[in-house]
């Protein structure tokens, strides 16, 4: 019965021995990133995708991460040609306070000098 068990686990290690490695150009996080963009990459994957990155560009897969890379610099400066929403708001807000507080100082009078 030992000698049996002893060559099934035989079998068994020699068989996962011989698996051969996925290609991590085709792992569904690159896959992701590819369709949707690096930032749609959930924040505990990011250290995985960095990884598999730099398997993919050592496995010959250079051109495919240049694509990724230049497909989401362009999807980025798509979304970001205008400013919109809270951006524009903010920088509003920031420019007309400045231009009140300069105004004020220019056109305030000095105490003392009252008319």
């Amino acid at each position: 019965m030992r000698y049996i068990i002893f060559i099934l686990i035989m079998i068994c290690s020699l068989s996962a021995q011989n698996k051969k490695k996925s290609d991590p150009c085709k792992h569904p996080l690159i896959r992701l990133a590819e369709t949707k963009g690096l930032k749609s990459v959930p924040l505990k994957d990011t250290i995985k995708l960095r990884k598999l990155i730099k398997q993919c560009e050592r496995d010959g897969g250079k051109k495919q991460i240049s694509k990724l890379y230049e497909n989401d610099w362009d999807r980025d400066y798509k979304k970001t040609r205008r400013m919109a929403s809270w951006t524009s708001t903010h920088a509003m807000l920031v420019s007309v306070s400045f231009v009140y507080y300069f105004a004020g100082k220019v056109l305030a009078t000095k105490p003392g000098n009252g008319v």
